[in-house]
Order: structure tokens, then sequence, then C-alpha cells
């Protein structure tokens, strides 16, 4: 397969941070960029057109012909994601086919997909070895919930990259991310945290930024394959939970981890995922020399530099109010005015990119 340089990309869930990160940095790296998702962006990109559209219907196939995409990141994975199991699976598996279809297509002109997973496809048990490796999948591993979900939209993935020589396929396995809207950052910023009694695991963290670039940079060149994607070092619960202030409390039971969860939502109002419970009892760290060697590059942030990161967030006083959410009539007329012929007076046509 001969190298492919993007020149139409489409990125799904551009409507979390995530995504609108990973549009903002890849907008001056290619000519059209193009977003979806079922909610508005965080914030209007005057250089991405925006459109909503839901990866769990078989319209998005039709987006990318018509658009005449060559290049898709598929961002819109539930990991940490207060919805219903139902809804998760719905997202991460039918809507990942739905975008494998579009991309399949004998009409499609898609030559690069890159695809967010997540670390928590390994799992997180008491018999897990030192470190996962990208070839320590289990496709027959007996999980639930977002495990099982991410298992087969992996597989799914895998047999689309099999099926499709005309198109290079990046699986991006991001680690554990601690930034202040997730599930595990609420948790480590509890004054006194519940830990389960008996355990100080090893947790393994990605930074956002670097997830951004692991992304962009899977998107401009090529890279095919499966990478895992986490910050250098690792570091024990305890310490977590020391950098941001707290206490740890070791009274949550070891077995029976769903009464625990419980236990959190009614109590602390933290609503901690299955997976993330296995993951702050048994810990999970991986090896990322993978990434290194093929991209040339590595998660700028450690693991610890992660928390402390996050730490220093949370004590800085908010000067400024966020801005308010942009007005999508005024992003459309501004893509309108630099984009199309506009009439002036004289009723002469001048090309769109002129001087306004």
């Amino acid at each position: 397969m001969t190298p492919h340089s993007p020149g139409r990309v489409l990125i799904t869930g551009v409507s979390n941070p995530l995504g609108a990160e990973v549009a903002r940095r890849l907008a001056p790296q290619v000519p059209h960029l193009f977003g979806c998702d079922v909610a508005d962006p965080v914030s209007a990109l005057e250089e991405m057109d925006f459109v909503h559209a839901d990866t769990r219907l078989s319209v998005i196939g039709k987006l990318v012909r018509q658009l005449r995409i060559d290049t898709v990141v598929h961002l819109a994975v539930m990991v940490d994601s207060p919805r219903d199991e139902r809804s998760i699976h719905e997202t991460d598996v039918i809507g990942t086919m739905n975008v494998l279809v579009g991309c399949a297509a004998p009409s499609s002109p898609v030559r690069r997909l890159v695809v967010k997973s997540s670390q928590a496809i390994y799992g997180a048990g008491a018999g897990d070895p030192s470190f996962f490796s990208e070839e320590m999948i289990n496709w027959d591993k007996l999980a639930s919930g977002i495990t099982r979900d991410l298992l087969e939209m992996e597989q799914l993935v895998s047999e689309f990259a099999l099926r499709t020589d005309g198109c290079g396929v990046t699986v991006l396995r991001l680690g554990y991310r601690v930034s202040e809207d997730t599930s595990l950052a609420r948790f480590l910023s509890l004054p006194i945290v519940p830990v389960f009694t008996g355990f100080d695991p090893r947790l393994q963290l990605l930074h956002e930024e670097d997830a951004a670039e692991a992304i962009v940079r899977a998107t401009v060149r090529d890279h095919p394959g499966a990478f895992n994607v986490a910050g250098d070092g690792v570091i024990l619960l305890s310490q977590a939970i020391d950098i941001m202030g707290g206490r740890p409390a070791p009274i949550l039971p070891p077995y029976g981890r769903w009464i625990s969860r419980f236990g959190l939502k009614l109590f602390a109002r933290v609503d901690l995922p299955a997976h993330l419970a296995d993951f702050i009892t048994f810990g999970s760290v991986m090896d990322c020399s993978r990434l290194e060697s093929a991209f040339g590059w590595k998660p700028s942030y450690s693991s610890r530099q992660t928390m402390d990161a996050l730490a220093l967030g949370r004590s800085l006083e908010v000067i400024e109010a966020p801005s308010p959410p942009q007005e999508y009539e005024l992003q459309v007329y501004l893509q309108q005015r630099r984009r199309r012929a506009v009439l002036p007076s004289d009723g002469v046509a001048r090309r769109a990119g002129g001087a306004d």
C-alpha cells in the first residue's frame, strides 16, 4: 500500500473535549476537515465543517461517500460514560460497524482509518502479567461491560483490516486519563478516598494532550497496526491520592465490588464503572515500546506528571469565565463567506478566500 497524505478528513465524536482538541490540531495540517456527532462540539472551529450525524445509524456511510472522505478518525467510542450499558454497546460496537461498512463500500474513497480504543480492553485482574503488550489480547476472554465491547469492536476492526487492502488501519489503545471530567479524576479528588482493603495497585496514566497528539500523528502518517499509548512509569494509588491532597480509607471489601460501586455512587456521588473498579483494585500497565519505535515519539507526560498536572489544575484560580458556546449560524455564515463566491454590488462573482 502506497503512503497516503490525508486530504479530506472526517472526525467522529467531536462533541467531547478530546475530539475537539484533535480537530483543533488537525485543522492547519489537512486541506479539508469535517466533524460529526450527535451533539454540538464544545466550541465552534471555523476550519471544520460540522454535521449532526449518529454513527449508530447507517447514514454515516452515505456521509463518507458524499463528502469524498479519504481519512476517517473514529473517536465516537465510549469508555468512561454515565450512559447505560446498552447505549454504550450501540455506540461502540454498532456505531463502529456502521463506520467500517461506510469505509468498505465499493464506492468508498477511504484510504486511512484511525480508531480510538482503550487500555480497558485488557481488563484488570489478580492474575495479570506485569505489563500488557499489544499481542496479549484474549479474544475469547469472558469479559463484561466496556472490556467486552472493546474486544468486540477491535475484532470487527481487525477483520476489516484483513479484508480491505487499500485502507491502512491504526488502532490506538489509549491509557487511563484523569482530566477533570473523568470518573477516575473525580474519584481521586475526594477528600477521603475509599479504597479496597489490602490493595495499592500500580496505575499507568495518559495526559489529554498526549492522547490528542498520538491521534493526530496516527492521522497524518502511515502507522498501521495496534499501539498502546500511555505515559512512562507508574504511580501507586496511594501516591496519586496523596498528590491530590486526599487520604485513603481502606474500607471497601476486595470482593463483591459491585456493592462497593453502589456505595460510592450513593454516598460519595461517584459513579465508578466496573472496569475502573478493577483498575483501582489490581492496576494495569502497558508496554508502549512499539509506539515509540514506530512513531518516533512518546508521550511527554509521565504517569506521575499527569497526576501532578491534575492537582495543579485544581489548585489554580479561574480568573476568566469560559467563553459562551459560539452560534453555529455564525459558523456556517463564516464558512460560506470564506469558501463560496460572494456576489458584489456589480454582480461579478469573486472567488472565496479573497480579502474580506
